[in-house]
């Protein structure tokens, strides 16, 4: 499972060490050979703006997949670098998931659409859907190969749609999954998000030192790049909606909250939906694993 985060990350040893410790998890260190750090263009990068970002993604995929290894891949600290990063580590041997929790710039967004279609292991690529409510083309959640994770609220066990989860309708093509899944009011467009997970309420993490408490859809996409790991099929967005449509019971269906005011694609409601997508994993690796 890789991470690809801008700027490097000088504590996520120590701090995976006790984060590990914490939780009972085993022990995820580079002289172990579970976890790899790279660089792009081969020489260490200093720290970035949001360190607890990469953090964040390499504990929660080591807390949903314990015995996934990880690839951490620091790039240079700008939109450009993010943009370009996966596609850079994609034809990596093994390699089953890249996490994206964050976003680039949609105006050059169309120059690099063609770096994740080309994709011919059919690595999952996960990326938060956004943090800002209804705004339909964030990137690079939007393009028709990634899988878009939304956003959820837990209060004493009841789960809602979050009012910050992206989504909406963007300007490409009804991928052939959500055609065959049959989303609502899609009007021959890709709709984001595909699926969704916990995002408003706060996840723990241990962070140079200290515990910190994590909001946003960048919780929700590294739980859903661990999800891969533990199927033993590549996860596409095709198998996803594939799965919804035989078992509607992987998903757990979000029917309330809303993002925005925009009417339909502001509201939770049964079965798709334009801030929850699918829904949060229920039985869906058990339900995936069950499929021939």
């Amino acid at each position: 499972m890789a991470v690809v985060i801008d700027g490097g990350l000088p504590t996520i040893e120590s701090d995976l060490a006790a984060y590990s410790t914490k939780f009972g998890l085993p022990q995820c260190t580079v002289a172990s050979g579970c976890l790899t750090i790279k660089y792009q263009g081969g020489q260490t990068i200093s720290p970035g703006a949001d360190q607890a970002e990469g953090t964040l993604d390499i504990e929660t995929i080591h807390a949903v997949a314990p015995k996934a290894k990880l690839l951490l891949y620091n790039v240079q600290k700008s939109s450009n670098a993010l943009a370009t990063g996966p596609s850079e580590i994609i034809k990596t041997p093994g390699l089953k998931a890249i996490n994206m929790s964050y976003g680039f710039d949609r105006n050059t967004a169309s120059q690099f659409a063609s770096l994740y279609a080309n994709n011919p292991n059919h690595v999952a690529l996960i990326a938060a859907s956004g943090d800002n409510g209804h705004v339909p083309g964030s990137f690079p959640a939007s393009y028709p190969g990634v899988i878009a994770v939304g956003g959820t609220v837990l209060n004493h066990g009841v789960e809602t749609a979050w009012s910050g989860s992206g989504g909406g309708s963007t300007t490409y093509a009804e991928p052939a999954g959500q055609k065959a899944y049959g989303v609502p009011q899609a009007n021959g467009k890709r709709a984001v998000p595909d699926v969704a997970a916990v995002s408003g309420t706060h996840m723990s993490i241990f962070y140079q030192g200290r515990w910190n408490g994590m909001v946003g859809t960048s919780v929700a996409a590294p739980i859903w790049t661990g999800i891969a790991a533990l199927v033993n099929k590549q996860l596409t967005p095709d198998l996803i909606y594939s799965v919804a449509k035989q078992h509607p019971d992987a998903f757990r269906d979000i029917t309330s909250g809303s993002n925005g005011s925009c009417g339909f694609q502001c509201t939770a409601q049964p079965g798709y939906d334009y801030i929850t997508g699918l829904g949060t994993p229920k039985n869906f690796v058990k339900d995936v694993n069950a499929m021939p």
